[in-house]
């Protein structure tokens, strides 16, 4: 797990997915707290009942497990990342 300072939070999405299933995304903007020259920064989101389990605010540092995958959709590829985890 790596240390960021959480700089932005957008509001919670919900929808249906083709099978049927509710989903539920809110999308979390993390800088590195790393000693670095330029600070990294990256989009995460938190989904389903991690929204609820996770309470953020902007400002906070916190630890946070990330898991990293990427899907085709009309032959162009996109990355996905979601937090899994977060230590405050």
């Amino acid at each position: 797990m790596q240390e960021f300072k959480i700089i932005a939070i957008m509001p919670e999405r919900r929808g249906v997915s083709q099978n049927g299933a509710e989903w539920r995304s809110k999308d979390i903007v993390l800088e590195s707290t790393a000693d670095v020259q330029y600070r990294d920064s990256i989009v995460a989101s938190l989904t389903g009942d991690r929204i609820d389990r996770y309470q953020v605010e902007v400002g906070q540092v916190v630890k946070a497990g990330l898991s990293f995958f990427a899907h085709n959709k009309d032959g162009r590829w996109f990355n996905n990342i979601r937090i899994y985890n977060i230590e405050h």
